[in-house]
């Protein structure tokens, strides 16, 4: 999403701020502030990573950095888009749904593929390859897996009792 924000031309850190969180940052009250300062740090930490992987570069400008996209995130941005992401919809339920997945080396594109589309319906990630969410799993998300040839790879758990689950909440 920050390299997508970048592309229209460099930006500060408190315009991508408002843009990635437009109802969480600045005074609010609905949300606690020590949930706004952990949600800054994760902001802050992808910023760095895109930057470590050359993918952003940034300059200060008085107490800001201004942040621009490089040529290696506009041929990442090519990739992405590239994958043809799938616009599903994301319904929430009460139960947790947990999504396991083992998917070869081989297949890495397709991996990439699972992790971003579980994102976009709104699924947490626990380990790399083990995801949660409270989210239905659209039927045509089913039939993009067995079209991709991964479905054998996927394992998904629904949970009755949440147990220590309930933090996520």
């Amino acid at each position: 999403m920050v390299l997508f924000a970048l592309v229209g031309g460099a930006l500060i850190t408190a315009e991508l701020l408002d843009m990635m969180f437009p109802r969480r940052y600045g005074k609010t009250p609905l949300a606690p502030p020590s949930y706004q300062n952990e949600e800054r740090q994760k902001f802050y930490a992808l910023l760095n990573y895109l930057k470590k992987q050359g993918f952003i570069e940034n300059k200060k400008k008085g107490r800001s950095a201004l942040w621009k996209i490089t040529v290696a995130g506009l041929k990442k941005l090519q990739f992405l888009n590239k994958l043809n992401m799938p616009d599903y919809k994301a319904e929430t339920e009460d139960k947790f749904k947990i999504i396991i997945f083992d998917i070869p080396e081989k297949e890495r594109k397709k991996r990439m593929w699972l992790r971003e589309v579980l994102k976009r319906l709104g699924f947490k990630m626990l380990q790399l390859s083990v995801w949660i969410g409270k989210n239905k799993i659209p039927e045509q998300f089913l039939l993009d897996l067995k079209e991709k040839q991964i479905l054998a790879y996927v394992h998904i758990l629904e949970i009755g009792k949440s147990g220590t689950l309930k933090t996520l909440n």
